[in-house]
């Protein structure tokens, strides 16, 4: 029996997983820790809010830390190393994402039996969303592509390890467009999930204020300044193939659009409907231009050993603590710049994001 959080550790039984959320008062982890359902993934719950109770259960970590959202994982990332070290994959879970405990544990039952570098589930047809690529297309068990969102990604142990490092360096918003392309080495690396979809229930940028997106502060200021440090264009998420429910893979750009055809669906279900649209008309097109791959890259010199200094703990009770730190030196807003391994088209499209927000991807 595992510990609830609050004991000493004994009579552990090892879990193969791990799901990691920053809660608050409107967070759904209850939904993730609902009974009848012999869990394959250990839960750690990093609270920023110090008002809400202490969560204890089977398999249930718990601990208060103050602070925005990528902060407070990156102190997860450097307090717990030892902890963290225990599992193959890690979730980390967004508090507004509506999950039982069957798909979550298809999710990482999935991104074993493929072993996927990084991964996520795909969203639901009435979710909120950004990227209308990650919408559910229900005769696949999966598509391979070339980029996994912030908001539910699951990182194989080892390839975390490799990217903590975007964690550190104060960007609220960005790292996911740099992640993939850190780790990239084929076509089968990245997926998203269409088996087990998960809803996401809040408006993109819905919290944006707590994660110090005010005073002018926009995502896009985060997300050119990273992609200017690394040197690297905004590429287009797109599949490279997809599996069926057969297990036959199928990479034919003609049949990913037409079957992807059938998301137009889920454009009424929530609004600003012609938003919704329009990104679904936006992933079309990129299917049709084929798939925009991986850019090779490396974090700049100096960055990558930054977040390896700080000592590893283990704990198994709530704790007070708190997950400040400042940007890395260099990492300052710049302008985004083309890649010099691989040049892309001057031509942007501009796409009007659910949250009111406007975006910029590349396009080519």
């Amino acid at each position: 029996m595992t510990t609830n959080g609050s004991g000493d550790g004994s009579g552990i039984r090892a879990r193969k997983y791990l799901l990691v959320a920053r809660i608050g008062p409107k967070s759904l982890h209850a939904k993730w820790l609902a009974p009848g359902v012999d869990r394959l993934y250990d839960v750690f719950l990093s609270s920023y809010d110090t008002g809400l109770p202490v969560v204890r259960g089977d398999g249930v970590y718990f601990e208060y830390r103050s602070g925005k959202k990528v902060a407070g994982y990156d102190g997860f990332l450097r307090e717990h190393a030892e902890f963290i070290g225990r599992y193959k994959y890690i979730f980390f879970l967004d508090e507004d994402i509506d999950a039982s405990p069957t798909s979550i544990n298809g999710i990482f039952s999935r991104c074993d039996q493929y072993d996927l570098k990084i991964a996520q589930p795909a969203l639901t047809w009435d979710s909120y969303f950004t990227y209308a690529c990650l919408l559910r297309q229900g005769r696949y068990v999966l598509r391979y592509l070339n980029f996994v969102e912030m908001m539910c990604p699951v990182f194989r142990h080892d390839v975390l390890e490799r990217i903590a490092p975007l964690y550190a360096l104060g960007y609220e918003s960005g790292i996911d467009l740099i992640w993939c392309n850190l780790v990239a080495e084929g076509s089968r690396d990245f997926a998203v999930i269409d088996e087990f979809p998960v809803r996401h229930t809040e408006p993109v940028g819905g919290n944006k204020s707590a994660n110090g997106f005010a005073d002018g502060r926009l995502y896009e200021d985060d997300i050119h300044a990273i992609l200017g440090l690394f040197r690297l264009p905004w590429l287009r998420a797109t599949p490279f193939s997809a599996v069926g429910r057969s297990g036959r893979e199928t990479k034919g750009r003609t049949s990913l659009l037409l079957w992807a055809l059938i998301l137009l669906a889920a454009a009424p279900l929530r609004r600003p409907v012609a938003g919704r649209l329009r990104a679904i008309l936006v992933h079309w097109r990129h299917l049709w231009l084929g798939a925009a791959g991986n850019i090779s890259t490396k974090f700049p010199a100096g960055i990558a050993g930054r977040s390896a200094g700080a000592g590893a703990r283990t704990t198994r009770r709530p704790m007070e603590m708190t997950g400040r730190h400042m940007p890395m030196p260099g990492a300052l807003p710049v302008p985004s710049l083309r890649s010099g391994l691989r040049r892309q088209a001057d031509r942007r499209e501009t796409i009007s994001a659910e949250s009111g927000l406007t975006f910029r991807r590349e396009d080519r």
